[in-house]
């Protein structure tokens, strides 16, 4: 029996649907608004990005968080360079290890994610009712 989610912040990022390169660009500017719980020190990737891949990792089907460190290893240079992961010069690291993203999203203000999230989906709803 697979485990309860306890986190109504999957269930939301799901109603996001997919998200294209254009999608995450307009998903960005409401992710930089989250506090960064992290200290400066250490940081390799942006809250942004590490919240992106496992936007993009929930709205493409996964449920754990290893799921969503094999999605970010699996796509494109071109995906991941439009969320703002940058491969490292001597490409020894590409995206966020599952270590690193249970870490943010223990860590990451929930409120803070889930107003943003909402948000958004009401922005891009409102821009749907327009068109």
């Amino acid at each position: 029996m697979p485990a309860v989610i306890s986190s109504l912040v999957p269930a939301v990022l799901v109603k996001l649907g997919p998200l294209d390169a254009g999608r995450v660009a307009d998903l960005r500017p409401y992710l930089d608004s989250v506090p960064d719980p992290r200290s400066r020190r250490g940081r390799w990737y942006s809250l942004t990005a590490i919240l992106l891949v496992c936007a993009c990792a929930v709205v493409s089907g996964a449920k754990s968080i290893d799921e969503l460190a094999e999605w970010g290893e699996r796509a494109s240079d071109t995906l991941l360079t439009v969320i703002g992961i940058l491969r490292h010069p001597l490409r020894w690291r590409r995206t966020p290890a599952p270590t690193v993203i249970g870490r943010v999203l223990v860590a990451v203000d929930g409120d803070a994610l889930d107003q943003v999230v909402g948000a958004y989906l009401a922005d891009r709803h409102r821009r749907a009712k327009r068109s």
